[in-house]
């Protein structure tokens, strides 16, 4: 399987040249083998997982059993789908921290940056510490999509001030950096990603490699 998807990556405009060095081609196919195969195995058991709470929360209409059921769909990765159910949610029970937050990673990935960075506000006036400060990677994320990158590195400045770096939190910073046009800030922030993945903790390796990866990329493509 690694030397097909390694043959296939060869063929690639651009990128297809790093798979053509053999350790290194050969590091990167398994990689995202892994990968894959990881992710394969998350959506099948998250897609089990909805249909029987969907079953059992379906029946009664309330913001909670609203909120749960938009929750699941944001795992699987239907976020259009899970926005009706998570703003009944975060209308219905507004100071549950939880649905602002999942509303905002519903619209993130629908690509409604917009709503979802304010979404994103509201989570952190709620509890800015909610899930280890994930609200304000998120809503950096959503700030360089909206092209307010000086917004989204004070929100990536605030999260390492009071977590530390991370893979994520590094990759992120070279981002907002790059739009901002501080290219060589960018690329040292990119630098730091690798060294930040391989001391990540077990349960983060996975993610962690994913950023380490775009890091590469983003440094070599500049």
């Amino acid at each position: 399987m690694v030397f097909l998807v390694m043959g296939t990556l060869r063929q690639l405009p651009v990128v297809g040249v790093f798979f053509q060095i053999p350790l290194l081609g050969f590091f990167l196919a398994a990689f995202l083998v892994g990968l894959l195969a990881d992710r394969l195995g998350t959506m099948t058991r998250r897609r089990v997982s909805f249909q029987r709470a969907q079953r059992e929360l379906g029946g009664v209409d309330t913001p909670r059993n609203r909120g749960k059921l938009g929750a699941l769909l944001v795992n699987q990765g239907s976020h259009r789908a899970a926005i009706a159910h998570l703003r009944a949610a975060a209308e219905g029970e507004p100071e549950v921290t939880e649905w602002a937050y999942r509303l905002g990673c519903a619209l993130l990935g629908a690509g409604q940056v917009e709503d979802a960075a304010a979404a994103f506000a509201r989570t952190i006036e709620l509890d800015a510490g909610h899930a280890y400060g994930a609200p304000r990677l998120r809503r950096a994320e959503a700030l360089v999509v909206c092209g307010r990158h000086e917004e989204a590195f004070a929100e990536l400045e605030r999260f390492e001030r009071d977590y530390g770096p991370s893979a994520e939190s590094a990759y992120r910073r070279g981002v907002a950096l790059r739009g901002g046009g501080q290219k060589a800030q960018a690329r040292a922030a990119f630098a730091e990603v690798g060294r930040l993945a391989a001391a990540a903790v077990r349960y983060q390796k996975s993610e962690a490699r994913l950023f380490a990866l775009r890091a590469f990329f983003a440094r070599v493509l500049g």
